[in-house]
């Protein structure tokens, strides 16, 4: 009642998957915070608003080359690509290692810290 006085804010399945999948669990139970759920729910917003964002910036004609013709041009295309590289590459080792956590952290910190904040 204190945390919530107006009930437990509705966050979404894909939400409670983000948060549940970034728990580090040693054991049977996993504590969930729901304010934790609650970032989430604004992470998977995050990713819907981004590529809403970018799929009207390249408009209803766009038609993708195959990413063997594309050449990045600029040193920013450059450096998100070099961020992707190495988010996926982190995502990859760790869930070799079945660290599923540190998968997720890998793709939540590229998306916010740099495709998010610098790159859009």
């Amino acid at each position: 009642r204190h945390q919530f006085p107006h009930g437990i804010p509705e966050c979404g399945t894909d939400a409670l998957r983000m948060a549940l999948c970034a728990h580090n669990v040693h054991g049977d139970d996993i504590r969930l915070d729901v304010a934790g759920v609650l970032s989430y729910r604004h992470f998977c917003n995050k990713v819907w608003n981004a590529v809403k964002f970018v799929l009207a910036a390249l408009g209803p004609d766009f038609v993708p080359r195959p990413p063997e013709e594309t050449v990045p041009q600029r040193p920013m295309e450059r450096w998100v690509l070099s961020r992707l590289a190495q988010a996926a590459g982190e995502c990859g080792r760790r869930m070799e290692a079945l660290e599923v956590h540190g998968a997720v952290a890998a793709v939540h910190h590229f998306w916010l810290r740099s495709f998010c904040d610098v790159y859009l």
